[in-house]
């Protein structure tokens, strides 16, 4: 009986490849390429965002809740000013840093009692990090997410031709990553310039990427990076500040700046500083520009613009629904106000 069985299975395998041979090679499937699909994103939860204003005679933070339309103070100091505000690219985390005293000295500028805050977005609470004590200048940047870069100069107590550049790096817990000095010699460098963090030109889903062919204005192009096209924007005599992309990617929104001695509208009663323009790129076209006066810092949230916009006492914040352009509301203190700092004509004469 076993071997019935046995000699039955080997015929059977012997028929399956005999069978198998027979058939013809298939031709291979042609595959059509398939256009990528843009990835759903979500609307996030946006009920309030923090800005600058005057809180006790000096620069202190508010909290705007966005659907009751009201503001409250958030956190001040008397002996302490609020001199940068700033949020992370993906607004999930906030510093800010505070100071006794800024002005100049024998031309050159001062900043006194510069001290570093972490604001906890959950709890909205604040956390001190750290007192730098006194420098020259200081200068803040966002390398990524996570980390948020302080650079601080500082002028050398016993050679007076040197700038010492204190650097530090901190994560968004408030952990110290990096210190470090670097020393110049103003006989034989330059005077060390803020650092610079190159902008990614291409939207996140990849499918749109900016090109500015000027680098000392504007002159802006949207590439399409799947149909290889191009499509003009618009041109500016001031340089690209800053951009960012809406949430679907349909829309483009950036600002252009000119700040620099150069600019002789600097002395006139309303100084053009800063433009701040919507590109829709369905319809290939700027839908709203804003020209003038101010820095015309912004952020994007859901469907909202948020921006400031003028100097001093004049300056306000401003938020826009950027898809029906309407006004939702605007932001006025007395004594102005802005989402990074309270915006100041620069001094032309530095």
């Amino acid at each position: 009986m076993f071997r019935m069985l046995k000699t039955s299975l080997y015929l059977l395998i012997i028929f399956l490849f005999i069978a198998g041979c027979g058939e013809k090679p298939q031709k291979p499937i042609e595959t059509i390429p398939v256009k990528k699909e843009k990835p759903v994103v979500k609307k996030e939860k946006f009920k309030s965002f923090l800005f600058v204003g005057i809180i006790i005679h000096k620069p202190g933070i508010y909290e705007y809740d966005v659907a009751k339309r009201i503001r409250k103070e958030f956190w001040s100091n008397y002996n302490e000013q609020v001199v940068e505000l700033s949020y992370s690219p993906d607004m999930k985390s906030a510093f800010f840093l505070t100071a006794g005293y800024l002005g100049k000295k024998s031309f050159l500028p001062y900043i006194t009692r510069v001290k570093l805050y972490l604001i906890d977005l959950g709890s909205f609470k604040v956390k001190f990090i750290k007192n730098f004590g006194n420098g020259v200048q200081v200068f803040t940047q966002w390398e990524n997410n996570s980390n948020f870069k302080i650079v601080v100069n500082r002028s050398d107590k016993i050679v007076p031709t040197y700038i010492n550049q204190q650097t530090y790096i901190y994560n968004v817990f408030g952990k110290e990553l990096l210190n470090e000095v670097q020393t110049y010699d103003l006989t034989k460098n330059p005077y060390p310039r803020p650092p610079h963090n190159p902008q990614n030109y291409e939207s996140p889903g990849g499918e749109y990427r900016i090109v500015n062919s000027s680098p000392d204005s504007t002159k802006l192009y949207l590439e399409n990076t799947q149909e290889k096209s191009y499509s003009f924007i618009t041109s500016s005599g001031q340089k690209l500040n800053k951009f960012d992309w809406s949430y679907d990617e349909n829309y483009l929104i950036f600002s252009t700046i000119d700040i620099t001695a150069g600019n002789k509208t600097l002395k006139s009663k309303e100084p053009a500083t800063s433009n701040l323009y919507i590109y829709d790129i369905k319809q290939n076209k700027v839908v709203k520009e804003w020209k003038g006066n101010g820095i015309k810092n912004f952020f994007i949230k859901n469907d909202f613009l948020i921006f400031d916009n003028g100097f001093d006492e004049k300056s306000s914040i401003t938020i826009i629904n950027y898809r029906t352009l309407k006004v939702y509301n605007i932001i006025k203190l007395r004594s102005g106000c802005g989402l990074r700092n309270i915006p100041e004509l620069p001094d032309i004469k530095a």
